[in-house]
C-alpha cells in the first residue's frame, strides 16, 4: 500500500462496496457459482512481523500457495521479504528476511523453486535457504513498472515505459525486447507463451484510457489493441489471464477513481463488464480463483463498507462480499493462497490508533 494511500486512508471515514452491472458474457449453462471466500479467517500484523511501521511495496503469489510480501519504510536502511501462510494455528508471517533497501516501486516475482526475485534498480535473487540476496545489474533504463515470469521460470518479462524486455533471471541479460504503443502498467503471460499487457494510452478527448495489447513470444505486436472503457477515461489497476486465455482486467473509472470496472477480453474483444462502486481507497487489485470463473476485488471508499467482493466473470454478477473492517479501510494488493479459494488482501483498517499494515486472510 503506497504511503500516500495510508495517509489518505487515515482521513477517511468509511469505505468500499460493490455493485456489478454491464454487458453479460453468454452463459455457459452452468449456474453462477457462490464465492469461494466467505469469511475472514484471520489477520497478520505486518508492522509487528518486522518490528516497525512498514508499507507494502508489492505482493506476489508463490508456487506453493504462500504469497510473498515486499515491505519497506521511508528512511529505513532495509526492506523485508515476508511469506504469508495459513496453518493450523491460523494465518502467520513466516520466513521474515531483511534485505538491502529497495525502492517503493520495486516489483516481485517468485519462481517455481521458491526463489524470490525483487526487480528494482537491479535484479535481486533470494533462493530458498539463502542468507542474503544476490544482486545482478540489468539495463532497463530504470525500475520496471511491471514484471511477470515466463512459463519456463528462467525468463522474467519486465516493462518500463513502452519497452518490454525478456530478461535471463540468472544473468540479467535481455534475450529480446519489444515495444508497445503506450506505457505498460501490468503484464500477464498467455497460454501460448505470449504476453498480455495493460497500457495507459492517451485518449483523443484528453486523459488516459486503459488498453489491452498482446505480444507474441518474440515480443512482437499480435492482434489489435482492445480499449477496455471506450466511453470514458480509465486507469489500469490489475491484469490476470486464465488458463483458457481469457484476460481479466480491473480499472478505475474517470478522474475521481471512486468507481471501478472488471472487464474480460476473449478473442480480442470485450465480453463481460462488471462495475463496482466504492473503489477510491483501493488499489483495485484482482485475484482470479483456480477455476477462472470468479474474480476477487477489495474495495474501500468513503460511505461504503470495506469489503472483498467476488464477481462471476461469465455473467458479471456479484456473488459474494466479505466485510474486512468495522469502519474505514484502505486496501492494496490481493493474491491467492493456493489452497483452492482462499486469498490474502493487504491494507489497513482505520481506527483510533491510525492504520496498521495488515494482511487479511479470507477463505
Amino acid at each position: 500500500m503506497p504511503a500516500a494511500r495510508r495517509t489518505a486512508a487515515a482521513l477517511a471515514v468509511v469505505l468500499a462496496t460493490a455493485g456489478c452491472t454491464g454487458d453479460e458474457r453468454p452463459d455457459d449453462g452452468e449456474p453462477a457459482p457462490q464465492q469461494t471466500a466467505t469469511e475472514v479467517l484471520g489477520t497478520v500484523d505486518l508492522d509487528a512481523a518486522v518490528g516497525g511501521n512498514v508499507v507494502l511495496f508489492d505482493l506476489a503469489a508463490g508456487p506453493d500457495g504462500t504469497p510473498v510480501a515486499l515491505l519497506g519504510a521511508d528512511g529505513n536502511p532495509q526492506s523485508w521479504l515476508v511469506r504469508l501462510t495459513r496453518g493450523d494455528a491460523g494465518p502467520a508471517a513466516t520466513d521474515v528476511r531483511s534485505i538491502p533497501p529497495v525502492d517503493a516501486h520495486a516489483r516481485l516475482a517468485v519462481t517455481d523453486d521458491g526463489t524470490v526475485l525483487v526487480a528494482g534498480a537491479e535484479l535481486l535473487r533470494l533462493p530458498p535457504g539463502a542468507a542474503q540476496p544476490t544482486a545482478t545489474p540489468w539495463d532497463l533504463g530504470g525500475i520496471p513498472t511491471a514484471v511477470v515470469l515466463a512459463s519456463d521460470g528462467r525468463t522474467l518479462y519486465a516493462a518500463r515505459d513502452t519497452r518490454v524486455a525478456a530478461v535471463d533471471v540468472a544473468t540479467g541479460a535481455a534475450r529480446g525486447t519489444g515495444t508497445t504503443s503506450a506505457p505498460v502498467t501490468h503484464l500477464a503471460v498467455t497460454p501460448d507463451d505470449g504476453l498480455a499487457a495493460l497500457v495507459a494510452a492517451e485518449r483523443p478527448a484528453g486523459g488516459t484510457g486503459a488498453v489491452l495489447v498482446f505480444l507474441d513470444r518474440d515480443l512482437r505486436a499480435a492482434g489489435d489493441p482492445v480499449e477496455l472503457v471506450p466511453e470514458r477515461g480509465s486507469t489500469p489497476t490489475a491484469l490476470q489471464v486464465t488458463a483458457d486465455g481469457t484476460a481479466v482486467a480491473t480499472v478505475h473509472l474517470g478522474e475521481a477513481r471512486s468507481s471501478g470496472r472488471l472487464v474480460t477480453v476473449v478473442d480480442g474483444a470485450v465480453e463481460t463488464t462488471a462495475d463496482v462502486d466504492g473503489a477510491g481507497d483501493s488499489a483495485l487489485d484482482l485475484a482470479v480463483d483456480p477455476t477462472g470463473r470468479l474474480g476477487h476485488v477489495p474495495l474501500a471508499d468513503l460511505e461504503f463498507p470495506a469489503e472483498l467482493v467476488t464477481v462471476d466473470l461469465i455473467t458479471g454478477e456479484q456473488v459474494g462480499a466479505v466485510k474486512l473492517c468495522a469502519g474505514a479501510g484502505v486496501f492494496g494488493a490481493v493474491a491467492p493462497l493456493g489452497d483452492g479459494g482462499s486469498v490474502v488482501v493487504t491494507g489497513a483498517c482505520i481506527d483510533g490508533d491510525g492504520p496498521q499494515s495488515t494482511a487479511f486472510v479470507v477463505g
